[in-house]
């Protein structure tokens, strides 16, 4: 190192050549000074580059792996809890499809920003990558109870910081983050562990409805294997003839069958009836929901052609996923299943979700056109549930609501859910579209929707899913 004449310390190499007389003796040193600024500027640019993720400034996915096995290290020397906590960014990822990169970069550099100030000086916080982040607490307490208060505190306090509104060019952006927590010690294994651990735990947050914070326990790893051994077993259900449509029945004012509700069953092998909550969300992660749902919708015009040729015609409703919805030419691949069976458009009605029907408003309405001109019936699913307006419901070229069966529990007796079905049906008359009320369980729920001009009903009051033969003997 040297000093400049204004007192700036800077690297530089010495290079020192010994100078020799006549008989070998050593008379003088040649010592050549080299500057290092550019190569040592250049060596802490590719240090940036290794370790730092340029967009946020944050340490990245390694040097945080490093000085988590520093703190793993240390957990085991000093006897105390550390913690990992894994974050995602609930709603990123629409608003980085809906409005663009530089709006999404601008978000996670404010989400950054943020972490950097509520955490401790010696907390480390990195971006993980895409809308991830991940935070290190490396120690906590001897105690595993006080570190698990303090881990949560902290988790708790991220999550409300990050769903606090973020201002930028004129237009507010609400993120929201689910947060996983794994606590480290002594008794720690292999480095990646708490990670994975937290990535388990942040997987059941995202489960639990997002929002959330959870904490890793021993049953989430049962869970997870239990997951993916379904993956795999998914991939062979349709070519082993394991998955099974089933038929609930919706009847009219008089109880008369009018149509019926798709659902579907997993008769697994081994596992025995595996429940659609538990492979449905699953199916729609891994993309292996759209050959499930062309699978159904194909099965579900061949029996409408079935029943059509028999002279019982009913309607048939399908739910449609998110990700078969967001398909190209989902309304296409339709009409092909129409055309292939010969079954009749009037007979069909498709059913998506609220949620998934004011995502992406425009997008939408050119799906709901294409399929309407088919001559199929639409129908929102689950209606209440989510933040339309009435102005989204308007211009969605739909035939029908269909009211979510949390809001029949304890109709009429219940003074807001009942207020709420009747507020629910207002809408429908006002927007003439026919309503379908689900999860009628009493003959109470049953005579009040009567009186309030209820289209449909369907629930265990009429009759619980059967399976395709057992349903048409009803007829």
């Amino acid at each position: 190192w040297n000093r400049r004449k204004n007192g700036e310390i800077y690297p530089e190499w010495a290079s020192i050549a010994a100078v020799q007389d006549e008989q070998g003796e050593t008379t003088h040193f040649i010592v050549n000074f080299f500057g290092l600024g550019k190569q040592k500027a250049a060596e802490d640019a590719l240090h940036r580059l290794a370790y730092y993720d340029p967009l946020t400034h944050l340490p990245n996915r390694q040097l945080f792996i490093e000085h988590l096995g520093k703190a793993q290290a240390a957990a085991k020397r000093g006897k105390h809890y550390g913690a990992v906590l894994f974050v995602d960014l609930d709603n990123f990822r629409r608003i980085n499809d809906a409005r663009g990169h530089e709006t999404g970069d601008q978000l996670l550099r404010e989400v950054a920003a943020r972490l950097i100030r509520f955490l401790r000086e010696e907390d480390i916080v990195a971006h993980f990558g895409g809308d991830r982040f991940t935070v290190l607490l490396a120690k906590l307490a001897g105690s595993e109870e006080i570190a698990i208060r303090f881990a949560r505190g902290v988790a708790e306090k991220i999550r409300l910081v990050l769903s606090m509104p973020i201002q930028w060019q004129d237009s507010t952006y609400v993120l929201g983050a689910s947060v996983g927590v794994a606590l480290f010690s002594v008794k720690g294994k292999t480095l990646d562990e708490p990670l994975k651990q937290a990535e388990t735990a942040l997987n059941q947050a995202k489960m639990a409805g997002r929002n959330a914070v959870r904490f890793f326990e021993a049953v989430m790893q049962i869970e997870v294997e239990t997951r993916m051994a379904l993956e795999g077993e998914m991939h062979r259900a349709i070519e082993r003839n394991e998955l099974q449509i089933y038929l609930q029945p919706q009847v009219d004012g008089e109880a008369r069958i009018i149509g019926a509700e798709v659902l579907l069953r997993w008769q697994h092998p081994e596992r025995g009836i595996v429940p659609p909550d538990h492979f449905i969300p699953l199916a729609e992660e891994t993309g292996q929901i759209i050959a499930i749902g062309e699978w159904v919708l194909l099965e579900i015009c061949r029996l409408l052609a079935r029943m059509t040729a028999a002279g019982q015609a009913l309607r048939m409703a399908v739910n449609v996923s998110p990700r078969q919805f967001r398909q190209p030419h989902f309304a296409t691949r339709v009409k092909a299943a129409l055309v292939a069976t010969g079954a009749d458009p009037d007979w069909l009605t498709l059913e998506i979700t609220e949620g998934l029907a004011i995502e992406d408003i425009d997008g939408t309405i050119a799906t709901l056109s294409a399929l309407k001109a088919l001559g199929i019936h639409l129908s929102i699913d689950d209606f209440g549930t989510g933040y339309s307006s009435l102005a989204y419901l308007s211009r969605l070229p739909v035939d029908e609501l269909k009211i979510d069966k949390s809001f029949l529990r304890g109709v009429p007796d219940d003074a807001r859910n009942t207020a709420l079905v009747e507020a629910i049906l207002a809408v429908a008359r006002h927007l003439h579209l026919s309503v379908v009320a689900e999860g009628v369980e009493t003959v109470e729920q049953a005579t009040f929707l009567r009186t309030c001009n209820c289209d449909c009903y369907q629930g265990y009051l009429y009759g619980r899913p059967e399976p395709i033969e057992t349903f048409l003997q009803l007829l």
